[in-house]
């Protein structure tokens, strides 16, 4: 089992960390006395959702709704099978849950790719986007300070399925940036499927600061992106 080692940014750690309340029928972030909306929460409201209205449609209310819920608990689970791996926390607690461990068993190999860790599940905010969020990882991966992004699924992803994802990441390589003042330039998506695929997604930051910033302007002037 490999030893991951933890390398701390002291200006991240100084900062007082935010906390998650639901405001305005939104998840959002407080900080002092201010609130900022989740970059999920914001993504979710601006970008097209048609798909998954005509799919919930087909299937029905129930099940749309089971299967969200059993998409959420196997996110939740194969997520903490991951962070406690590389918290080099012992992973036997979790052999029960064959499907998730399963999971992040065939993960394990991108995982070990990742080194010199900042942190795991970094709460953050952006005074200057006004949006808060939650990173996943901050660490290098190949070498390379990353913004990493664990997912589940329950087949393989096509690419231009991932927009969110790549946006959403974005948001937290800028919110790092601005509270530590050191770039992630690279964002790393790793998705676990269950029928044992592993996808691993390298992309530029640059290649969607300024959708990004579009999207986040249109949600604070009420407006939808098109």
């Amino acid at each position: 089992m490999k030893e991951f080692k933890h390398i701390s940014d002291s200006t991240y750690d100084k900062q007082e960390v935010p906390k998650i309340v639901n405001s305005g029928g939104i998840r959002q972030y407080s900080s002092g006395d201010e609130l900022f909306p989740s970059i999920t929460s914001v993504l979710s409201r601006q970008m097209d959702s048609e798909g998954l209205d005509v799919w919930k449609e087909r299937v029905g209310a129930d099940v749309a709704k089971l299967v969200c819920q059993n998409a959420i608990n196997r996110g939740n689970k194969f997520h903490k099978i991951c962070e406690a791996y590389l918290n080099n926390d012992c992973t036997c607690k979790f052999e029960n849950h064959l499907l998730e461990f399963g999971m992040f068993s065939q993960a394990q190999a991108a995982l070990e790719r990742i080194s010199d860790i900042v942190g795991i599940e970094m709460p953050m905010v952006s005074r200057e986007l006004g949006i808060g969020g939650t990173a996943d990882i901050i660490a290098k991966f190949d070498g390379v300070l990353s913004v990493i992004d664990l997912k589940s699924s329950t087949s393989p992803k096509k690419d231009s399925w991932c927009k969110k994802f790549f946006l959403q990441e974005t948001a937290y390589s800028l919110m790092f940036e601005e509270i530590t003042s050191r770039p992630i330039e690279q964002l790393v998506t790793i998705i676990a499927s269950e029928n044992g695929t592993v996808q691993v997604i390298i992309r530029n930051r640059d290649d969607f600061t300024q959708e990004l910033k579009g999207i986040i302007s249109q949600f604070q002037s009420g407006k939808v992106w098109v």
